[in-house]
């Protein structure tokens, strides 16, 4: 199996001086959540309510990440 290398999207040092707004602007710009949000929405009527901001939840743990926030 052939491995492919991708190259980054961003300098980490150009990451971390950027304002946070700014930052995470950049970083959500290349992200595209549709699959992620395909495979962990709600399909089912029991569960959780449907009410949840599933993409506000994605953004706050990409965000807690980037911000090195611990659980």
């Amino acid at each position: 199996m052939s491995i492919i290398r991708q190259g980054s999207l961003f300098d980490i040092q150009e990451l971390f001086d950027l304002e946070p707004p700014k930052r995470f602007g950049a970083i959500f710009s290349t992200l595209d959540i549709d699959p992620i949000l395909c495979v962990i929405s709600k399909k089912s009527i029991y569960g959780a309510p449907t009410e949840l901001n599933y993409v506000a939840m994605l953004y706050s743990l990409v965000a807690r990440i980037v911000e090195r926030i611990p659980t």
